[in-house]
């Protein structure tokens, strides 16, 4: 151990040595937790700061941050394996009960922002295509076994590729953006809007009838011509509404009759919405 080192570095030390031993040892390859060690306070004011860790390939990582919230420090995490260590007056610590209920609140809190945030697109915060395709599976089960209705429509923007050739691809995104919150808004609570890729979007609409969805796309394409018209964009929609009263086994179905219904609006003219309802 070398003295001049911080007692954060002898730590990373200590626990790398410790994982060479293990590695060692036949059936034994998985990283050998951080040391308890044990601190008592002389009576003076305390300071206590958070380090974050993690392995990577046998090897103890440390974030390297004096963190003064537990939370932040378990936000440095990198790797499915990490917590996060206590040090008070520049002695590791174990961590109290409290300490250990807050490291567990944040591991959760943690996950699940994670989990939201692997299931939305990144440029426009709607839903991706996987989350959208397993909500999808979920209302067609649901609608089946309640026996209602399942609205599905796919909606694509006629000009976008304009708008990106001549007004740049930053606007074009902004374009993108702009739609998704505009049918967010338009939807009721129940609705659902996903960006499946470039330019296309499917939007999914719970027990909702063909008369249903008449009403509900009025409104959605009133909302989309005035956003277009706010911003001076020439930007129209082409979208395919087939609603299914029995909704069939399986999603890919049901998005490939949806993607029909648009493609067709695209080759007669665009900027209409094609209705479709099946048994």
């Amino acid at each position: 151990m070398n003295r001049s080192q911080s007692p954060l570095e002898d730590f990373a030390d200590e626990v790398n040595d410790n994982l060479a031993r293990a590695k060692a040892v036949p059936g034994q390859g998985q990283p050998t937790p951080p040391p308890q060690t044990d601190w008592k306070s002389d009576g003076g004011e305390s300071s206590t700061h958070y380090v974050a860790y993690w392995s990577e390939e046998n090897l103890v990582i440390l974030c390297g941050h004096q963190h003064t919230a537990l939370s932040e420090a378990v936000a440095c995490i990198q790797g499915a394996d990490g917590s996060v260590k206590a040090v008070t007056d520049s002695q590791e610590r174990a961590l109290t009960a409290e300490e250990k209920d807050d490291l567990c609140r944040s591991l959760v809190a943690l996950y699940l922002r994670a989990r939201e945030l692997s299931r939305r697109d990144t440029k426009t915060g709607a839903l991706n295509d996987r989350a959208f395709k397993e909500l999808l599976t979920y209302e067609i089960k649901r609608s089946r076994r309640n026996v209602v209705p399942l609205t599905l429509v796919s909606l694509d923007l006629d000009g976008f590729k304009d708008i990106n050739d001549n007004l740049g691809h930053p606007t074009g995104d902004l374009v993108l953006k702009v739609v998704t919150w505009t049918m967010q808004a338009a939807l009721r609570e129940i609705d659902s809007v996903a960006r499946l890729g470039g330019d296309e979007f499917a939007l999914l609409l719970p027990e909702t009838s063909a008369e249903g969805a008449r009403l509900v796309l009025d409104k959605l394409q009133n909302a989309l011509k005035n956003a277009m018209k706010t911003y001076q964009w020439t930007v129209t929609f082409s979208v395919g509404v087939v609603t299914f009263k029995t909704p069939p086994a399986t999603a890919e179905y049901m998005i490939d009759m949806a993607d029909k219904a648009m493609l067709l609006v695209k080759k007669t003219g665009k900027n209409r919405v094609s209705y479709l309802a099946l048994d």
